[in-house]
């Protein structure tokens, strides 16, 4: 047996290892940290505009949108068709079931109001500002967010009431572009709503 001495024998390099177990770390490090970047903005986006979406959007159902009534006065644009008000107090004098949202206040500059329940929502863009709508039987919360547009200040209330008991939350913000945010939750059981925390 002869061996050539002339050329070496080409073979291609092995990949080390280590650099590509780096890379694979490295890609899925990247890759976890998109994964979590979108999922925090989507939630941002849902639990801010959850109040801004149209009754006729995708998620909220054919039941929604049936129930839901408003009835906003002063400066007010709906997400969707009204229906007739809620029923007036029963004979037994307790209000009847249905949340009512007020801003009061003044915003020289403007002011950018959207209220309603986690299914759907509406918007108004004038103080003083009222609004009165059925419970929506699968509404986690029910809130209202009244932003200011560079001075002025406003207080908001929503007043729930379920089965004759009722909740009310309220929040106020002052200059700027600040933003009075009261928000009442569902509980754990039926009927029982609590102010968000």
């Amino acid at each position: 047996m002869s061996r050539s001495t002339g050329a070496k024998a080409r073979y291609p390099a092995k990949p080390d290892p280590t650099i590509t177990g780096a890379k694979i770390a490295l890609i899925g490090a990247i890759a976890a940290a998109l994964i979590g970047a979108a999922s925090t903005i989507t939630v941002a986006l849902v639990q801010r505009r959850g109040s801004e979406a149209a009754p006729g959007s995708v998620g909220a159902s054919p039941s929604d949108r049936s129930t839901a009534s408003r009835t906003p006065t002063a400066g007010t644009t709906r997400a969707g068709p009204a229906e007739p008000s809620a029923a007036s107090p029963s004979a037994t004098g307790t209000a009847p079931d249905g949340v009512t949202y007020r801003c009061t206040g003044s915003a020289p500059t403007g002011i950018d109001i959207s209220y309603g329940p986690s299914t759907g929502g509406s918007q108004a863009t004038s103080l003083p500002f009222t609004a009165h709508e059925r419970l929506t039987a699968s509404a986690r919360y029910y809130s209202i967010t009244a932003q200011l547009a560079g001075s002025g200040h406003v207080s908001c209330t929503i007043t729930l009431t379920d089965a004759g008991r009722t909740v009310s939350a309220s929040g106020t913000a002052r200059g700027g572009y600040n933003s009075a945010r009261p928000q009442i939750c569902a509980g754990l059981d039926a009927h029982r709503w609590n102010t968000c925390t």
